[in-house]
């Protein structure tokens, strides 16, 4: 059991990089290949400004993660399950803000682009 958690947790940890990844390449001065050949500690540095802020200051979470899949006994994962399982908590927790908030922002800009229009008026003037 405690390896098989930690095995969920680290998808779950990629799973949030990899919504980050495809969030980055619509971005300009997106570099794939540098992003490609880096580990996933560097993945994270390149991804920082779409990623959780607990996730990218504690990117050390993902190597014991991947430790405790390749390396640490049964025991050893379930005496860390707690630790790496409020990890995982907080970053999901930054992220459903961020995802909220993203829809907000594109609801707030769709409204005001409509009510503009309705009004006769361009956004920003």
């Amino acid at each position: 059991m405690g390896i098989g958690a930690f095995v969920y947790l680290r998808r779950v940890f990629e799973h949030l990089i990899e919504e980050a990844h495809v969030r980055a390449t619509a971005g300009d001065g997106w570099n794939e290949g540098a992003y490609l050949e880096g580990r996933v500690v560097e993945r994270i540095a390149f991804l920082k400004n779409e990623l959780p802020i607990f996730l990218v200051e504690n990117k050390s979470l993902y190597g014991i993660l991947s430790k405790g899949v390749h390396e640490l006994s049964e025991q050893e994962c379930l005496g860390a399950f707690d630790v790496v399982t409020l990890g995982i908590e907080l970053i999901l927790d930054d992220e459903l803000r961020a995802k909220e908030r993203r829809a907000k922002i594109d609801l707030a800009k769709r409204s005001i682009t409509q009510l503009a229009s309705r009004m006769g008026s361009k956004p920003g003037k």
